[in-house]
């Protein structure tokens, strides 16, 4: 075991960036959701590729290029604002992730059932051991490597969640080719346009929310060949990645299901079985499910190392606790990654075993999405402030458009996260026992408790943690 911060031997290029970054940001289970908007999906995807995709990877681009740091994300925002602000964001997406990686790890585990036996979908005991066995698996491959890692996340998110958009899209082509019955209207211009209502706001929320994680190679850095020229190249592939594939292949849903036949619980798996069984070949969509379940685990792949490596250079800089920058031999905080499996295993028996627990995991999923505004508040805002207090430092890759460009990129992103976040925290229509104050108020507050051990760190820290 070892303290320091070692460089791991540098073995991505721009490929496996451009995988890790179209891991965390591209997602075959959420098409179906936007399917039912039919030929305003496009508008709508264009609008939170504008508003928050493109802002997103200019600035990480920007960043990732001129501090390409083992610390990603927390060394930008240091560079900013300090390093309790740097810490601040990355203890954020640490805990965030806590509660979200089950409710991935379940949709696993039902397209698992389905492409085996869909029988077992409603198996508990199922459901429950297969979420705790992929995890596990998952830290096991992450334990041999930021490297390893990377690598099994390019392989996933290629064939778990390119090839399907790819087949998706090619079972949309072969629809209109085979004058099978096509459920969107004739296209028109007009059409693209959505019809508008107070209540699309909380749409326009989650759809900017469902494009976060292009960032997240930046905590390979050290792990990348040549950062300073590859991240920039890397992000620009992954943009057009995660934008092209959401468009295109949630029309090929919205193009042979009706709307109104779109089964939002089913999902993507419901999908594939309509679109594959009306081609006669229903075996397909159980390939494809396994595949997405595939792509599913790569997106927690992508996510499972790097936060934590982050929490390694905070430790280095005297912010936590010796133990949390041990290293193992490969280059991974073990000791943490082993304690982040066991808390997620306890969350995720719970999730699937106890029914009484959803309503009250819901909520709690629900209050922590106001954590993304610690995490990507700082990192838009890091890119306008490092133009001013370090101008002269070069810059690989700099936003276009000098100082109004970075201000326009980087403010667009801090008032499109801060909308979304905002939005997010309303109340539900189904909560009906609490008024809206209460709720959004009672949100704020379960959101915050996860960062009572940010300040703990901060207030207790030693002059003997410094490495």
């Amino acid at each position: 075991m070892n303290t320091a911060g070692v460089r791991p031997k540098a073995e991505l290029g721009i490929f496996y960036v451009a995988m890790v970054s179209t891991a965390a940001g591209f997602s075959v289970r959420n098409l179906p959701s936007m399917a039912v908007e039919g030929w305003p999906l496009i508008f709508w995807y264009v609008l939170g590729t504008l508003l928050f995709l493109v802002p997103l990877g200019l600035t990480a681009a920007e960043l990732a290029s001129t501090w390409p740091r083992d610390g990603g994300v927390y060394d930008w925002v240091a560079e900013a604002f300090g390093e309790r602000t740097g810490f601040m964001s990355v203890w954020s997406i640490v805990v965030l992730n806590l509660p979200w990686y089950p409710t991935v790890l379940a949709f696993v585990a039902v397209s698992l059932a389905f492409g085996f036996d869909p029988t077992l979908q409603d198996n508990r005991v199922f459901v429950a051991a297969v979420m705790i066995a992929i995890f596990w698996m998952l830290t096991f491959v992450s334990l041999r490597g930021p490297v390893a890692a990377a690598k099994f996340t390019s392989f996933g998110t290629l064939f778990g969640s390119i090839v399907p958009a790819v087949v998706l899209i090619g079972a949309g082509i072969a629809w209109i080719a085979a004058g099978k019955h096509v459920a969107l209207p004739p296209f028109t211009l007009a059409g693209l346009v959505p019809s508008w209502d107070l209540g699309r706001i909380p749409f326009v929320s989650s759809l900017l929310l469902a494009f976060t994680g292009l960032e997240v190679s930046g905590f390979y850095a050290l792990a990348v060949r040549n950062p300073q020229r590859d991240y920039p190249k890397a992000m620009l592939l992954a943009l057009l990645a995660i934008s092209g594939l959401s468009i295109f292949a949630t029309l090929a849903i919205a193009l042979a299901i009706p709307a109104d036949k779109i089964s939002l619980s089913g999902g993507v798996i419901q999908t594939f079985g309509v679109i594959f069984g009306a081609f006669g070949i229903p075996w397909a969509a159980a390939v494809l499910a396994l595949l997405t379940a595939l792509g599913a685990i790569a997106l927690m792949c992508a996510w499972l190392v790097g936060p934590l490596l982050s929490l390694s250079a905070v430790a280095r800089h005297g912010l936590l606790p010796p133990v949390f920058r041990t290293l193992s031999a490969r280059q991974v905080p073990a000791a943490i990654m082993l304690w982040q499996s066991a808390v997620v295993t306890i969350i995720a028996a719970a999730f699937a075993l106890v029914p009484s627990v959803n309503q009250a995991y819901w909520i709690l999923t629900a209050a922590v999405t106001a954590l993304l505004a610690f995490y990507y508040l700082p990192i838009f805002a890091a890119v306008i402030r490092l133009r001013y207090t370090q101008p002269d430092t070069p810059r690989p890759f700099r936003i276009p458009g000098g100082t109004a460009g970075v201000w326009l990129t980087g403010g667009t992103g801090f008032a499109a996260t801060a909308f979304a976040v905002l939005v997010a925290l309303q109340r539900p229509g189904n909560v009906t026992f609490v008024s809206d104050g209460v709720y959004v108020a009672a949100m704020i507050v379960l959101a915050l408790i996860w960062m009572v051990p940010w300040a703990v760190f901060l207030a207790v820290r030693r002059a003997s943690w410094l490495a």
